[in-house]
């Protein structure tokens, strides 16, 4: 049965075949998606997609931009003013269109997302590309916690973990000078309602958003973050493994046939019997513990 956070990952690339996460794998798809369920949002536009770089129009590179391919997962080339490798662009982007993302390890939902590369507008904050991205880990509906991530143009990093009502999660002894409380954007707690909103037709799914100009923009879906393996904050590790609760996954919710109903029956038996009702003390208890 699986139990811990990694676990439930495997579990999940080798059981859960929801076909909303190819939907969620799919950036162009996850876009239109989250402007559907919250007209609120805004997107970084996209300026051109298509199956063949070389077709990119030239203007379209000109100035601030991003160059990712739609299937995958940091396929991406950032440009700046203008300033571009093509010959290495075109390289690349043949190369990302040619592979299935995911398949190394088990990430099966990219397997039917559509290959093409895709050019959208680089998010700009007084000049340079928007500092922080905000990760929320939602698990039935509710935000367990906030990752969020900034470089800056030294590269110098900072990150840090906060809880829904945003609280700064302290970090392990050794984890390092980059784990840092940071302020809060003052629509945080909105971004929180709207992150759950799009995980909501998820057991659990990692939300990504950005904070820009008291707006709120939609970055992506992580259906398996990391591809699953672990979180290195004992606490954060606990609630996760605590907060998910898999008889709410399309598997064991959705019928199934053959073997997989025999397995998904048993399965939901035995999670009855041993896993704590959501919202129940013990996971109070490891939300807490986490403040």
């Amino acid at each position: 049965m699986p139990v811990t956070y990694v676990d439930k990952f495997l579990w999940r690339k080798l059981f859960d075949r929801n076909p909303l996460f190819t939907l969620a794998c799919d950036k162009l798809a996850s876009k239109a998606y989250a402007l559907s369920v919250c007209p609120e949002l805004k997107t970084a536009k996209v300026l051109w997609s298509g199956s063949d770089a070389a077709l990119i129009p030239p203007d379209v590179l000109l100035g601030n931009v991003v160059v990712k391919a739609n299937h995958g997962c940091r396929w991406n080339i950032m440009v700046r003013n203008g300033e571009v490798d093509k010959a290495r662009l075109h390289r690349r982007a043949s190369r990302w269109v040619r592979r299935r993302f995911g398949k190394r390890f088990g990430e099966w939902a990219y397997k039917d997302t559509v290959r093409c590369i895709l050019v959208e507008e680089m998010l700009m904050d007084r000049g340079e590309p928007i500092g922080t991205e905000y990760k929320f880990h939602v698990s039935g509906g509710i935000t367990e916690y906030v990752y969020a991530a900034s470089r800056n143009n030294q590269g110098e990093e900072r990150k840090g973990h906060y809880q829904r009502d945003g609280r700064y999660i302290s970090p392990s002894s050794d984890s390092g000078a980059a784990w840092v409380e940071a302020p809060l954007p003052k629509t945080f707690s909105r971004m929180c309602e709207i992150a759950e909103k799009l995980s909501a037709p998820f057991d659990r799914m990692r939300c990504d958003l950005y904070a820009l100009n008291g707006e709120i923009f939609f970055s992506e879906f992580a259906v398996y973050p990391l591809s699953g393996k672990g979180i290195t904050n004992v606490e954060l590790r606990d609630l996760s493994r605590h907060s998910w609760d898999l008889r709410q996954s399309w598997f064991l919710s959705a019928p199934q046939k053959g073997w997989r109903r025999l397995y998904a029956s048993a399965l939901r038996r035995r999670l009855e019997e041993t896993q704590p009702e959501a919202g129940s003390g013990d996971v109070r208890q490891l939300r807490s513990a986490v403040a």
